[in-house]
């Protein structure tokens, strides 16, 4: 296998694989379509109260926050500013 500062660079697209781990699948190392991986960014809604439903690493984010799912089914927030 070459190493990897061997490798040409190039532009991502949702059709690449990503390498990650299964959780549900004992720690799995598994490849995963980069298009799958981004339904965990913005999946559909913001979360409405801290206990909506979440899973680990899901991030959603409108005009005014970032919302984070810290563990399941647990959410926080930061404010987004305006840049000056």
């Amino acid at each position: 296998m070459a190493k990897i500062s061997t490798y040409a660079s190039a532009t991502p697209t949702m059709s690449d694989y990503v390498v990650g781990t299964d959780v549900d699948a004992s720690n799995e190392t598994k490849s995963f379509l980069f298009s799958a991986i981004t339904g965990l960014i913005n999946a559909g809604t913001v979360p409405l109260t801290n206990t909506d439903p979440g899973i680990k690493g899901q991030i959603a984010v409108d005009s005014s926050y970032l919302y984070v799912c810290v563990a399941t089914n647990t959410w926080k927030k930061v404010a987004i500013v305006n840049v000056v």
